[in-house]
């Protein structure tokens, strides 16, 4: 019998599961196609907040996979929910991140103020980007100190690219931790608001299984919710890793057409 035939509904992890650099890995979408085909709802759960769930979608669509914006979660969006939730009336926060990511921010109803005016900020939200550097570390680094609660998209040390593993937002959240001293809250997986986000999507069916390649953070993040684990074994996890671990996913595939094998 089919993995797949086990379940009735997935999230599925997007980069190094599905794609690469938005590029679909062999067979993804092909395997995504004949899930939905089949009645079984899917949602992708990304802890990559550079681009909005629209511009995902429209990246899945563009692959062939016909989905609405509103399957797509990702961290980026599960922080908002939570910053707005902490900060009630008073938005102004610090942002650390790509310009599509503070763009999010700002259409969400936050205001961002510059890093060099961080005393008037009530907290500091961050997400990887590539023009991180010393004074951005400096002034967030200040603004934790004093007081500003950190939230972070998610603590994923790399990301997969297709020439390899890339820093991920985790990397920038170590450098702003140990320059504040202060602990990140973070709104991505392994943690269990975007999982709930993902199930709500999907319409909570009786048996889930999320299918990532990080045993950390999709697989453990899901177990702790009554989620199945399905690892796919040629993404970031290594199999030092996955011999090292103690988190045991409930299945093991090579990549996405397995679950139809």
């Amino acid at each position: 019998m089919p993995l797949a035939d086990s379940y009735d509904g997935f999230l599925f992890d997007l980069d190094g599961v599905c794609w690469l650099g938005h590029e679909f890995l062999p067979g993804a979408a092909e395997t995504i196609n004949e899930l939905l085909a089949g009645g079984k709802p899917v949602a992708f759960v990304t802890n990559s907040p550079r681009i909005p769930r629209s511009e995902t979608a429209r990246y899945l669509r563009d692959g062939g996979v016909d989905v609405p914006d509103e399957l797509v979660i990702t961290a980026a969006s599960t922080l908002i929910a939570r910053a707005l939730e902490e900060l009630g009336d008073e938005r102004k926060v610090v942002a650390v991140g790509t310009d599509s990511f503070k763009k999010q921010l700002v259409e969400a109803g936050l205001e961002i103020v510059r890093t060099e005016d961080w005393q008037t900020a009530r907290a500091v939200l961050v997400s990887g980007h590539f023009g991180f550097n010393y004074e951005e570390l400096n002034w967030v680094a200040r603004a934790v100190r004093d007081g500003a609660p950190l939230l972070a998209t998610g603590r994923d040390p790399t990301m997969p690219m297709p020439d390899g593993l890339w820093p991920g937002t985790g990397s920038i959240i170590a450098a702003i931790e140990t320059a504040s001293g202060g602990t990140a809250i973070a709104t991505g997986k392994p943690e269990p608001a975007i999982f709930e986000a993902g199930l709500d999507a999907i319409g909570r069916p009786d048996r889930v299984a999320m299918v990532g390649d990080r045993i950390d953070t999709d697989i453990s993040g899901a177990q702790n919710l009554g989620i199945a684990g399905i690892l796919v074994t040629t993404g970031a996890t290594s199999q030092e890793e996955l011999e090292a671990s103690p988190i045991e996913p409930d299945h093991l595939i090579e990549a996405l057409p397995d679950l139809l094998a």
